[in-house]
């Protein structure tokens, strides 16, 4: 248990000094090239998975998915717009 607890207090201290170092060290131009990088980085894992994803699943894509999704976000604001609001 000991060894848990040293685990917390020292991922604690590293999520506390990435925070502290992200809004005090940063000036407004690295925030943005490093959001830009975390935006790429999701993009690059989110194509890699999209890739396998037909390959190790049987159910519908990522991109089948977000396309239902976004056909019953239509269909909610039609049925919506039906009744005034």
């Amino acid at each position: 248990m000991n060894v848990l607890r040293n685990i917390f207090i020292v991922m604690g201290a590293a999520i506390v000094g990435t925070y502290l170092a992200y809004e005090h060290v940063l000036s407004d131009e690295q925030r943005e090239e490093l959001r830009a990088a975390n935006h790429e980085i999701q993009k690059a894992f989110r194509d890699v998975a999209d890739a396998i994803e037909p390959i190790v699943s049987k159910g519908p894509t990522r991109a089948e998915e977000e396309a239902a999704v976004e056909a019953n976000q239509e269909r909610t604001r039609k049925q919506w717009n039906a009744i005034g609001y």
